[in-house]
Parts: C-alpha cells; sequence; structure tokens
C-alpha cells in the first residue's frame, strides 16, 4: 500500500524539524557544558564513619609486628625481619667493612656537590606536605638504628671528619672536628664471612599499616589505648586533643629542655619535627572520631572490638591516600590492583631505604610557615626549621597543628635534586646527634656503612644501562662540573650522589633509577599485603568509600581548618581557590577569575539564553504541528 506524496512530505517535514530541533538542543547544551566556569566548592561530611559496613567486630586483624601476613611465609614483612638487596654488598673486605674506602670525605663532598645556591621550587607545583607524608609512611615501613653502648663488642664509629678549612662547621680549625656517625645495627648471625655478608633487619613492619600510629610492639600499643571506647590515649591541650604526655619509663628527653613538653606515641621518629607530629595528631583524632561513631550504633560492641574495627579503617584510610592521592603526585603510576600474590616478598631494599626513602633533604622547605583560615601569618610569625626539630614547644605555641597544616599546604617544596637546604645540611646541631648534622654527607656515608654500590654498578644491577660520560647523569652543565670535582670518573660515584643527580622524568620527582627502585618497592608493598584493604572481605563495601578519601578530608574533620584545597599535595597559595570544605560550613566565595575564564553571573546568563532558545524551539515545534499545510506548502515551494 502506497503513503500518499501528501502525507509522505508531511512525515518527512516534520522529521526534518524535530531532527534540527534536537541537533540544536544537544549543540547549545554541549557549548553550555564546556563553558568555563567558577568551580563549585566541594562539600565534605563532617561526621563520615564509615557506616556502611559495620555490622560485625572485626574477624581477623593484622599482627602489630607484621608477622603472619603470609601463611606460608610468617617472617615476610615483620619486625626484624633481614632487608632485601637489589643488588650485590660492596663492602671493601666483602664481608663487612665500610665501602668506597678511597672514596673523598663525605663532608668534602656535600661541600663540592649539595650546596644549594639558589631555591629551586618543585616544577610540579607540590606543597611541603607532599615531603611531609613521604616521612609520615617511611617511618611506616621501615626502621633501622644505629649501634649503641649495648651493642656486642663495642660501637663501631664512622665519625665523618670535618675540614680544618670547613668556614661554617669549623670556623676555628680544630683539627678533630667531626660529624658523629656510628654504623647500624646488623643482624649478629651475619657479617662472618664472605658467604654471609652483613645484613639489617627491618625494626618495622614493611606494611603501611599505621604502626608508626599504634605501635610495632602490642604490649606498647595497649599503653596508648584509653581502655575506653576505643580510643587511643590524648592530652587535652587548649581544647585540642594532642598526643599523649610524656611518661619518663618511655620516653627520655633529647633536648634538655626542662619546660619542655614531651609526648609518647607509637613511633618516637614521629617527634622528630612539627610537620611529622602534625600528621600523628591528625591521624590519632581520626581515629578516635571513627571510634566514637561505632561506639554510638554499637552499644553492644566493647573497647577491643571498637578498636580493632577503627584501627583496620585507619590503616585502609593511609594506604588509600598513599596510592591513589600521594604516589600519582609525584609520578608514581602502578598497574591496577588486581588481587593478592603470596609468592611476592613485600620486605624492603636497602636500595629503596637509602637512595630513595632517605632522600627529602633536598625537598624540605627551609622553615615552617605559620598561618590563619586567611593564610595571614600568625602572631608568633613563622619558625626556622631549626625551630621546629626535636621539640613540642614550638607546637603549642604557635596554635596547634591547623597553623602548621596550613602552612605546609600553602608552601612550595623544593625540587628534588642534589642541593640540600641549608638548615640540615649546615646548621642542624643538638643532643639528638651529639654534635653536627649534614644530611648530605650523612647519607653518604649510610651507603657506604651498609655496603651499597658505586652509582655504575647499581644501574648494571638494576638492569639499566651504564652511564659513559658526566652528561649521560645530568643535562645540567653545572651539576656536571660539580661531580667530576668530587670524583675521578663516572665509575667511582656513590650511589646516593649519583641517582641525586639524574635528570627527573618527566611528571616524576624521581630520576630513572630512583623511580625504579620507588616503583618495585610500592608495588610489591601493596600486591604482598593479604591484609590490603582492597583484598579484604570485611571491607569490600567501602572500596570505593576508601578509593575516593583525600588527604584533605581527614584534616577537615580532625581540625578546625574550614577550606583548604582539595589536593593538599599540591600547594596552594590563595584562600579563594580553596574548593573543598565541611558541609556545615560556609562555602568559601568565590570571585573574579584569571583572564580567559567567564565568570559564574556571566554562565547563569547564558544559561537563561539557551533556554529561551529551548522554549522557541518547542513552541515553533508545535506550530509546525497545528498547521501542517501552510507547513506544507513551504515545503514544496
Amino acid at each position: 500500500m502506497s503513503i500518499p506524496i501528501r502525507l509522505q512530505k508531511r512525515a518527512q517535514g516534520f522529521t526534518a524539524t524535530r531532527l534540527f530541533a534536537q541537533i540544536m538542543t544537544l549543540l547549545l547544551l554541549s557549548v553550555s557544558l564546556s563553558l568555563p566556569t567558577a568551580a563549585t566548592p566541594v562539600a565534605k561530611e563532617e561526621s563520615s564513619v564509615f557506616e556502611s559496613h559495620d555490622e560485625i567486630a572485626p574477624q581477623e586483624t593484622r599482627n602489630n609486628d607484621g608477622s603472619g601476613n603470609n601463611i606460608a611465609n610468617s617472617d615476610w614483612g615483620a619486625v626484624n625481619s633481614q632487608i632485601n638487596r637489589l643488588t650485590s654488598p660492596s663492602f671493601n673486605d666483602n664481608i663487612s667493612e665500610m665501602a668506597h674506602p678511597g672514596y673523598e670525605n663525605p663532608r668534602i663532598i656535600s661541600n663540592q656537590v649539595c650546596v644549594e645556591t639558589i631555591a629551586i621550587p618543585s616544577p610540579l607545583g607540590l606543597s611541603n606536605m607532599n615531603v611531609l607524608w613521604s616521612e609520615f609512611v617511611n617511618n611506616d615501613m621501615q626502621l633501622t638504628t644505629h649501634q649503641d653502648s649495648s651493642h656486642e663488642g663495642g660501637m663501631e664509629e664512622a665519625h665523618i671528619s670535618i675540614p680544618i678549612d670547613d668556614e661554617i662547621m669549623n670556623p676555628g680549625g680544630v683539627e678533630d672536628s667531626r660529624i658523629k656517625y656510628l654504623r647500624t645495627e646488623f643482624i649478629s648471625s651475619t657479617g662472618n664471612g664472605e658467604e654471609n655478608p652483613r645484613e639489617y633487619p627491618n625494626e618495622a613492619s614493611s606494611w603501611i599499616d599505621g604502626g608508626s600510629i599504634y605501635s610495632f610492639n602490642v604490649e606498647f600499643q595497649d599503653y596508648l589505648r584509653s581502655g575506653e571506647g576505643g580510643h587511643l590515649k590524648v592530652t587535652d591541650v587548649d581544647g585540642w586533643d594532642m598526643v599523649p604526655g610524656r611518661i619518663t619509663e618511655y620516653v627520655e628527653s633529647v633536648s634538655g629542655d626542662e619546660t619542655n613538653l614531651q609526648f609518647f606515641i607509637g613511633d618516637s621518629r614521629n617527634l622528630e619535627h612539627i610537620g611529622l607530629t602534625s600528621l600523628q595528631v591528625l591521624f590519632i583524632r581520626e581515629h578516635n572520631r571513627i571510634a566514637d561513631g561505632l561506639s554510638e550504633r554499637h552499644s553492644d560492641w566493647n573497647d577491643e572490638q571498637i578498636f580493632q574495627r577503627t584501627k583496620k579503617i585507619v590503616q585502609a584510610e593511609i594506604q588509600a591516600i598513599t596510592y591513589n592521592e600521594y604516589l600519582p603526585s609525584i609520578g608514581i603510576n602502578l598497574d591496577d590492583y588486581s588481587g593478592y600474590n603470596s609468592t611476592i616478598n613485600p620486605q624492603l631494599s636497602n636500595e629503596y631505604i637509602l637512595l630513595a626513602a632517605f632522600a627529602t633533604g633536598s625537598q624540605m622547605a627551609d622553615g615552617w610557615l605559620q598561618f590563619d583560615e586567611g593564610l595571614n601569618e600568625t602572631a608568633g610569625g613563622h619558625l626556622d626549621l631549626r625551630d621546629g626539630f626535636w621539640t613540642s614547644s614550638s607546637l603549642i605555641e604557635v596554635g596547634g597543628i591547623d597553623t602548621t597544616i596550613r602552612g605546609a599546604a600553602y608552601d612550595t617544596q623544593r625540587e628534588m635534586d642534589l642541593a640540600v637546604i641549608p638548615s640540615i645540611r649546615n646548621l642542624m646541631s643538638g643532643a639528638m646527634w651529639g654534635g653536627w648534622m649534614d644530611d648530605c654527607a650523612m647519607d653518604i656515608q649510610r651507603g657506604r656503612d651498609r655496603g651499597i654500590t658505586d652509582y655504575n654498578s647499581l644501574r648494571e644491577g638494576l638492569g639499566l644501562d651504564r652511564v659513559t660520560n658526566w652528561s649521560d647523569i645530568s643535562s645540567d652543565v653545572d651539576s656536571q662540573q660539580k661531580l667530576a670535582s668530587a670524583y675521578p670518573d663516572v665509575d667511582s660515584i656513590d650511589a646516593y650522589i649519583g641517582v641525586m643527580a639524574e635528570d627527573r622524568l618527566e611528571s616524576s620527582i624521581y630520576g630513572e633509577t630512583q623511580q625504579m627502585l620507588v616503583l618495585d618497592q610500592f608495588q610489591r608493598v601493596r600486591d604482598g599485603d593479604r591484609f590490603w584493604y582492597e583484598n579484604d572481605a570485611e571491607l569490600n563495601s567501602l572500596t570505593s568509600e576508601f578509593n575516593s578519601l583525600r588527604l584533605s578530608d581527614i584534616i577537615l574533620r580532625n581540625t578546625e581548618i574550614e577550606s583548604i584545597q582539595c589536593d593538599v599535595f599540591f600547594a596552594e597559595s590563595d584562600a579563594s581557590s580553596f574548593q573543598c570544605h565541611l558541609a556545615n560550613s560556609e562555602a568559601p566565595q568565590i570571585s573574579g577569575g584569571d583572564e580567559g575564564e567567564i565568570s559564574t553571573e556571566i554562565s547563569t546568563y547564558i544559561g537563561a539564553v539557551i533556554v529561551l532558545i529551548l522554549v522557541a524551539v518547542v513552541v515553533l515545534s508545535g506550530k509546525e504541528s497545528e498547521n501542517p499545510e501552510e507547513n506544507e506548502t513551504n515545503e514544496e515551494e
């Protein structure tokens, strides 16, 4: 049956018109969505306590010492298990003697290659919070100690001589001036022959498990607990929870200041400076906040059940922030998680610890910025870097952790390179070290102490090409000249200096060698962890929540900070650009914009115009339906 021509044309006309209307609609909507507008502040839930999965108390938890994670190899990742080597040791006698005895004095090398002549900010725009998190996580994963008076056979001294002509550390030209260095404590059953060279224990667990918060020792963890409601102990300071006050049998003061309030925590290294202590306080508060939520909903749960559930959640938070936010910010992008692999040993390597984890001296900002909510300098002013080390009183005097956190998120960290900030290369001293400290010289000495091979042999051992010229290491002429002044050739470079001198990879803080070490280490720590948050059946329903978590969430929920940049690992100096705030706080008012941007008001106007156009299209379509003859005539013409 044929359709009348008039009806065919009418149908064609209707289809064409409607199609035109639909195309215009999609086009206009696309334009509207693509217009630049002021960013919308993101409201964060103040009281999120992971309510979606807490019906039962945890069935299996980590051991504090990290043992038993791998069922077939219980000691993998456990406290005091042997640190791995990725390359062969290079002790002078192939057993235990300091490596590279013919190399130059570390302090002289430091004066030749590690001097900072100009502060170069991170080209990635990373904040000082980035380097603080690096220290926080590495303290969680590794711990080696220097020999002390209890060492069998007496302490092995490897002090670094300070040259007579060192104007900063030895202005009086004293011949016996030195930087104190005691060799690393080692596993007593090693170092007795070439087939059994000296090896070292990791006195922390290798897992990212919050050990620096909860302690690697269950007895001390019990001491850190309040015993009520799953809480950790705190000290009230001006109405805010801080870490618990000093107990003499657990913590000895190193400052010599009788008035200095001391604290005790799961890992005393997180009291090293106010940046680390601020993160420690932050997560103690986060623990107690979550515990309160669980207690309210589960009156039948006892202290142990609440504590273990809360601890598991906090552990997952630290893992998620590290892998989903921190590592990508520094250019470390791992393959997607594919599940637990029981054949992977997570233990940290000497190379990672000494050549990457400790390589933060060049990144730290040379001071502690102290800001109020409006990013105005506090009444007490900013602090020199030295004034924030080995003391808690400064943290209390500047107004608690809030001012320090704001400053760290505001301040741009330095580029990771050879240059070490003056404060920790020349000026840091005190009872902790028994004298002067040079972070660059000590990092060189640590490598020699633990038998790290030279730079070129390291690269070869990792499967990388050996370098043949100074320019193969760095394209920077000044760096090439510094290396040539400190070493006779490219085959005689301390590994630490070599990896720090390398050109940085694109979108990464690391050069080629460090990048490989970091990728390898964090891949193994994640994939070899049976309790990884994405592998824990008890946390399955929370995976998406953990994966969307940011450190800014933790900050906003546990401080008086009302707004901050959503990604605190990237520096932000403009308070009007802070886009994350608590849901019950007033959203920051965004006004103006950079050149090329369109204001919210203009976008609103354009949106109204688009709506009017769409209405007109609809009306015209309606008239078309009411006057088919007229449309038909027009179409025929």
